[in-house]
């Protein structure tokens, strides 16, 4: 679903305020790059290709610089998304951590908005690539990565507000910066239990009636931020925190009322179903059907609605989305199969990098190769 796709199924004040962020982010200067780029680049070169460059660059400069773009993306046979693309993901993550311990999204081409939400999926890419190494029979964490995962969730907790929240201009941000936020410290139990529990306190007040989440610009329930509200309470809950309980309920229920005849979820009850929605929304069932197996059943049969197929849009969002979902209801191969589609799209094209800059497709990226 590429952005105006997306922007007709808002209602017009989301679309507007949507509109404002494009605005304010094309108003901002254009970085020039650093003069002594084309020497660090060359720096990074095996000997070989290194010589190749700067014979070219000597002699006709336009073909040096076409040089080391071959020798970027060819000649050291790196295509987009391999392995070692991971690897260099997790570096990037690690060398780009402030000195609080949290993220700067405005240094990357993201929104100082969702520094918390950002802070907490990169800290979910360190997690999950130490852990991965666990499994495998390396030495656990990566030499910094304990450290760097430490200071980061106890910036997280110090970003914490009195309401309980963690930031944000808008009341979008501040509930994705919730969601993730909390499900970040749930999930390493980290936190003290004051603060999960003025965290979810405060995911309690914003809940809908109905028992979903939305932006304060409509009362409709908001599948994305729901299923991400819903993961966040179930992590908490799991980890022993009762608070959790009632709302996560409620968010599920909302969850299974509104999947449509044909398995699938929308943004909004009244608006076209997408495979993204779907899928965070499955998850999400999937996952509480460990305690309530109607959800998980119904979960497992949403995932047979999602598109497999190649997109010809770049979105590691809706990627990482089906993954998890898929990993979910064990159609393993369904995951890797997106997966590879994810390592052959070009992340510099992807539609959120907007407001996520490359903190959001590093910190993605990682989360949806590794296992």
């Amino acid at each position: 679903m590429d952005i105006t796709a997306h922007l007709g199924e808002l209602q017009e004040s989301e679309a507007q305020a949507f509109r404002e962020i494009v605005r304010l982010l094309r108003a901002r200067p254009e970085v020039e790059p650093s003069p002594d780029l084309h020497d660090r680049v060359l720096a990074q070169l095996p000997e070989r290709t290194r010589r190749s460059v700067m014979w070219w660059r000597w002699g006709a400069p336009l073909a040096a610089s076409l040089a080391v773009l071959l020798a970027l993306a060819g000649l050291l046979n790196l295509p987009s998304h391999t392995t070692s693309d991971a690897n260099e993901d997790i570096r990037w993550l690690a060398e780009n951590q402030e000195a609080d311990g949290t993220w700067d999204p405005a240094r990357h081409g993201g929104a100082e908005a969702f520094r918390p939400a950002l802070t907490a999926l990169s800290v979910l890419a360190l997690q999950t690539d130490a852990a991965s190494f666990n499994h495998n029979g390396h030495n656990g964490l990566h030499k910094g990565h304990k450290e760097q995962i430490e200071k980061a969730l106890t910036a997280l907790t110090a970003l914490q507000t009195d309401d309980g929240a963690f930031g944000g201009d808008s009341s979008q941000a501040k509930l994705y910066n919730l969601a993730m936020a909390t499900y970040t410290l749930a999930q390493a139990q980290h936190s003290s239990t004051a603060t999960l529990s003025r965290a979810i306190a405060c995911i309690r007040a914003n809940q809908q009636p109905d028992g979903s989440w939305t932006y304060a610009t409509t009362h409709e329930g908001n599948a994305a931020i729901t299923a991400w509200m819903t993961r966040a309470l179930a992590r908490a809950e799991a980890h022993g925190n009762a608070g959790a309980s009632i709302p996560l309920r409620k968010g599920l229920r909302w969850l299974r009322d509104n999947v449509r005849d044909d398995g699938r979820m929308a943004y909004h009850p009244a608006s076209a179903p997408s495979d993204t929605l779907t899928a965070l929304s499955a998850h999400s069932l999937i996952e509480a059907g460990k305690v309530f197996p109607d959800l998980q059943a119904l979960g497992i049969r949403m995932t047979d609605a999602i598109n497999v197929q190649p997109s010809d849009t770049t979105d590691c969002y809706r990627d990482y989305a089906k993954i998890l979902a898929f990993e979910s209801a064990g159609k393993t191969a369904k995951a890797e199969s997106v997966r590879q589609q994810l390592r052959q799209n070009p992340r510099s094209q992807d539609q959120w990098r907007i407001a996520g800059g490359q903190l959001y497709t590093a910190a993605l990226t990682t989360l949806c190769r590794v296992r």
